[in-house]
């Protein structure tokens, strides 16, 4: 009786303990148009994407998240000549960007330069558009998109 009942607790236990080593994957996907832009010599238009705490499930404001990867689609400003775009990955609450990557206008694309970087609820990621000349003022086709994709 003694040995089926510690059988029993001990996979209970090991049920139990499993249960915890699981991660959860999860994503949050933003869409925001970049800005006019105004060229003189340069100009530049930014789409920014910020989080916050409503964008996460609720009742995980305190655990740990791993960034998996940013899924990106870029518009473009058909208008103006000499694009150029970065993407921006910002820890949380930090105005300086962890680092800027190049990628293409009028593209999608997946990072995952920023893995192991700090996540959650303050980051943010910056999508910098950079023409050089033609329309004056400069403005985009459609929006940017950014995905996080992230575990808890």
């Amino acid at each position: 009786m003694k040995k089926l009942l510690a059988t029993k607790l001990l996979a209970l236990s090991l049920i139990l303990a499993s249960s915890y080593g699981y991660a959860v994957d999860a994503t949050i996907t933003k869409t925001d148009s970049p800005d006019i832009i105004i060229v003189v010599n340069n100009g530049t238009g930014l789409a920014q994407f910020g989080l916050i705490s409503s964008d996460f499930p609720s009742g995980t404001g305190n655990k740990t998240k791993t960034l998996q990867g940013i899924d990106w689609s870029t518009t473009s400003y058909p208008n103006n000549t000499g694009e150029t775009v970065e993407l921006c990955y910002y820890r949380p609450y930090n105005s300086n960007p962890v680092s800027c990557t190049a990628i293409l206008p009028n593209s999608s694309g997946t990072l995952t330069t920023y893995n192991g970087q700090s996540f959650g609820n303050g980051a943010r990621v910056i999508i910098r558009h950079r023409v050089q000349g033609g329309q004056q003022p400069g403005y985009p086709a459609g929006s940017d998109t950014v995905t996080y994709r992230y575990s808890y």
